[in-house]
């Protein structure tokens, strides 16, 4: 399988595992989203899988892994910082959360 194989499928498994947080409510006020709450799911997801275990080591995540995730998502705003990141999550049902990750 070459690499190009081995991306796409990784892509294609997120895709269905996010289908899950469709209907998780993004309380920000629109017009003034930076970061789509789908991007930030999953770089949150890929950091901790990396092995990060802090706000501030997923933002530092993404900062270093920002050119290769780009070619899945267009992550156009750059990286966010450690309190945006906390700042986005806080604001989730944490209860609807839990369920759409269970799920």
């Amino acid at each position: 399988m070459d690499d190009a194989t081995t991306d796409c499928g990784a892509f294609d498994e997120t895709v269905v595992l996010f289908c899950h947080f469709k209907d998780l409510h993004d309380p920000r006020q629109q017009g003034k989203v930076a970061y789509p709450l789908d991007e930030v799911l999953r770089l949150c997801l890929l950091g901790v899988l990396a092995g990060a275990e802090a706000f501030t080591e997923i933002a530092r995540f993404w900062v270093k892994k920002l050119a290769s995730l780009q070619r899945f998502r267009p992550f156009k705003d750059s990286a966010p910082d450690q309190g945006h990141l906390s700042d986005i999550l806080a604001v989730l049902d944490t209860d609807r959360f839990q369920r759409s990750f269970v799920a």
